[in-house]
């Protein structure tokens, strides 16, 4: 944002002087060089900073340490999220997403609430939120809302038609489906497999998408099944 307004603030000085001595066909390529020019510095330096700035981030998250990580998102946020379109809705999209997969879901949801549109992940987890408080209709309106957006994101679909399935609508989810299919083909043969299973009165399974699928916490993974059994073990001691 602030990038922005610099750019178009500087060609309009240019464009200013150009225009008083020269006049406006004169002004106007030099003006729209200086914008261009501008925006494009501004935004390489500000991508060396959050390059920068996020710096140990992903070895944070690997190690486990999230509480560490979103306190850095929270820092650059902070400095940065002012200075570019859509960086501030990014990055609560980040933050809520680290939450969500704490199993901190209410904490998470206002920042997923924030999240940037084409944020799908954390869209969808905010819609898994309310699949949580057993509220259908803003499933339903928060998966349609997001795939207006992204269309061709297989595990969206099929997130959407499982949580529609669980709530015993067969034939809305092999509608789901059949939309998700129409956008994608054969490129997600999941997705293709699943909606087979519907239409044959099978069960949707969803673990082939592996740790795409285990981050939204609907099922656990075999690692986080036993380390959820060793906390227990531990406890009971």
């Amino acid at each position: 944002m602030f990038t922005t307004l610099i750019s178009f603030a500087v060609a309009a000085v240019v464009f200013g002087l150009i225009n008083f001595f020269f006049g406006v066909i004169g002004a106007v390529v030099p003006s729209l060089i200086a914008l261009i020019a501008v925006f494009f510095l501004i935004s390489r330096s500000l991508g060396k900073k959050l390059e920068h700035a996020m710096k140990g981030l992903q070895a944070d998250l690997m190690k486990g340490q999230s509480d560490k990580a979103i306190i850095t998102l929270k820092n650059i946020q902070s400095r940065y999220g002012h200075w570019q379109f859509f960086l501030k809705s990014t990055i609560d999209g980040q933050i809520g997403s680290i939450y969500y997969m704490k199993g901190q879901f209410q904490i998470a949801k206002p920042f997923l609430e924030r999240a940037f549109v084409r944020h799908w992940v954390a869209k969808a987890m905010l819609a898994l939120v309310y699949y949580r408080e057993k509220k259908m209709d803003k499933v339903n309106e928060g998966f349609r809302d997001t795939t207006k957006h992204v269309k061709k994101a297989g595990l969206l679909w099929s997130l959407w038609a499982y949580c529609v399935w669980r709530n015993g609508d067969i034939q809305k989810a092999i509608s789901i489906l059949n939309q998700g299919k129409n956008y994608l083909g054969d490129k997600d043969p999941h997705l293709a497999q699943n909606l087979l299973s519907l239409q044959n009165d099978k069960k949707m399974k969803m673990k082939a998408y592996g740790e795409q699928w285990y981050q939204f916490q609907l099922e656990f993974s075999p690692a986080q099944t036993q380390a959820r059994q060793g906390r227990v073990r531990f406890q009971n001691r």
